[in-house]
């Protein structure tokens, strides 16, 4: 069987930035009481069905994990513990915003048996930052990772946004070179302007404008150089690694393994069927407090939705797609299938086969939404 994935959802932020569409809420320390007595009640609604599984990542995102009350991952773990079984190398990370970090929660953390931490810098840039309402400042990054240094945390991924407002490359570069001998791994994501949030509302109103796409490639290309030179891989398009350092548990999504979601809004992939909580907080809660679980949608993946899952996944990755293993799974000849396109992206330097596997160029990975779509 494949690795195994938990994740579990913390909604809670202090603020909302302008740019996040993430399900989470501002919410005082009893609803975040009311919220682990919910995910312990959901743990043991699903813990029989999940007792011969042995998972081999833990995941804890938000939201802002480290938000929520001194003891509250204490309580968590205790109780995932006693009910789940974990693989002897279990990866277990959490997210971290660097404004609510502090020794004490550090601490409590590894005491719970977290060996990886993700930090969401986005940027080192103090107008960067103040344009999008991000609640922490420079100063609290530098704080944490004299923090990561004095309690020996080696195990860190820091993400970084491309394309904000104010931004230039001179930041992001900045915000690079600051990072690149501190972490193990760093995750770059252009910016996604989701409808529905301030900073959408802000540059439609033509209050902010944002770098445009060109030079939102050229921003992810320029700091993808900069992380090369220094010994990270890019083993996934956003995703950037010292050797020894991928992120184990978002492999998973890439390689079409198994997880498990707990929490509001918590997705889960198990066999072929994809589904997911409410995203409701209320209803989260009183789903659980009555005893049944909080799924609100549910699907099965037909054949074809698996095919083309498999090519938008696997072109993700640095390692590729395997053409026989995806002639073995689908019945497909993908050289055949699709001989026209292929012949024409890889004249054209956009994709290559090497060792079997069907792969993007280098380089042209900030391009792979376009390129995938020609071969679905």
């Amino acid at each position: 069987m494949k690795d195994f994935g938990l994740y579990i959802h913390i909604p809670f932020c202090s603020k909302k930035c302008d740019y996040c569409d993430f399900v989470s809420f501002s919410l005082d320390e009893n609803a975040q009481k009311s919220y682990l007595e919910a995910l312990c009640r959901e743990i043991d609604l699903v813990k029989d069905k999940y007792k011969a599984i042995t998972f081999s990542t833990i995941f804890i995102g938000g939201g802002t994990p480290s938000i929520v009350f001194d003891g509250f991952f204490k309580a968590l773990t205790k109780k995932l513990y006693s009910c789940f079984k974990f693989s002897k190398k279990l990866e277990f990370t959490i997210e971290a915003n660097p404004h609510s970090l502090t020794e004490d929660k550090l601490k409590e953390y590894l005491s719970c048996g977290v060996n990886r931490i993700s930090l969401g810098v986005q940027s080192l840039d103090e107008q960067v930052l103040d344009t999008i309402h991000r609640t922490q400042s420079p100063k609290d990054v530098y704080h944490a990772f004299r923090l990561f240094k004095k309690l020996n945390i080696s195990n860190v991924n820091a993400d970084i946004i491309v394309g904000l407002p104010n931004q230039s490359y001179a930041s992001i570069s900045r915000t690079a070179n600051y990072l690149k001998s501190r972490v193990q791994h760093i995750s770059v994501y252009g910016l996604q302007l989701e409808e529905g949030t301030p900073l959408y509302r802000r540059v439609k109103s033509h209050e902010l404008r944002l770098p445009d796409d060109d030079m939102v490639a050229d921003f992810f290309q320029k700091t993808a150089k900069i992380l090369k030179r220094t010994g990270f891989n890019q083993y996934e398009i956003s995703n950037f690694a010292k050797p020894g350092y991928d992120c184990r548990h978002n492999q998973l999504y890439w390689d079409g393994s198994n997880y498990l979601g707990i929490g509001v809004a918590a997705h889960s992939y198990v066999d072929g069927t994809r589904f997911c909580n409410t995203s409701n907080f209320n209803e989260y809660i009183n789903s659980l407090n009555g005893g049944t679980l909080p799924i609100k949608d549910s699907e099965t993946l037909t054949p074809a939705q698996k095919r083309e899952e498999c090519i938008m996944l696997s072109l993700r990755t640095s390692k590729g797609l395997s053409l026989k293993e995806f002639s073995a799974n689908f019945n497909e000849n993908l050289l055949l299938s699709k001989k026209e396109q292929i012949e024409r992206l890889i004249k054209l330097k956009k994709l290559e086969i090497k060792n079997g596997y069907l792969k993007i160029n280098e380089g042209n990975q900030y391009l792979s939404n376009a390129i995938i779509l020609e071969l679905l």
